[in-house]
């Protein structure tokens, strides 16, 4: 299985140990299926890129996501890839970014849950600046728009979107903002 711990190990490595935590997050059956496809296939993690330029953050919206529905942009590590090459190549697919990686800033490992299955899933939350690019979605199949907004923006607009979709997994990105605005607050991002 493509793990998360080798990622978690080559980012130590490069900008030390990032804040650990423990959730458990409930979603529905199709969601919770949605996920079991990438276990079943040997992925269970995603990079999370707080992509930031000046105060503004670069935020996707995916097809299919409720109108206001915006969050970081996130994917996987490819097996063959560094974890520096395939969080580059995810900012490049979803935002049009390219991107310096600066800070390893919060790991989540989560279990999804939904009636008695359950799935281990690893979060790894990167703060990115950018290098050159225009913020426009290259991957136009999964990311339907991209856009600069602010913390506050996020948190007191997008944030109350994704809480009030219904779904588990909107609702795990919405915390996922939160706590990172927490963790920059305290420290630089």
């Amino acid at each position: 299985m493509h793990t998360s711990e080798h990622i978690s190990q080559e980012l130590a490595i490069l900008f030390g140990a990032p804040q650990v935590e423990h959730w458990e997050v409930k979603l529905g059956q199709e969601e919770l299926s949605n996920v079991l496809q990438y276990s079943d296939r040997g992925r269970a993690h995603d990079v999370s890129l707080i992509i930031h330029r000046d105060e503004s953050l670069a935020v996707i919206r995916k097809h299919g996501y409720p109108k206001g529905a915006f969050r970081f942009p996130s994917g996987g590590i490819n097996p063959a890839e560094s974890v520096l090459d395939g969080a580059s190549r995810e900012a490049k697919e979803e935002t049009g970014l390219d991107i310096d990686l600066d800070n390893y800033l919060l790991r989540v490992n989560v279990t999804f849950a939904y009636a008695e299955k359950t799935v281990l899933w690893t979060t790894h939350v990167l703060v990115a600046s950018v290098v050159s690019g225009e913020l426009v979605p290259v991957d136009i199949k999964e990311i339907e728009e991209a856009q600069w907004m602010s913390w506050q923006e996020l948190r007191e607009r997008s944030n109350v979107v994704l809480r009030s979709s219904g779904l588990g997994g909107l609702v795990y990105r919405a915390r996922l903002h939160d706590r990172a605005y927490e963790l920059c607050k305290a420290s630089i991002c």
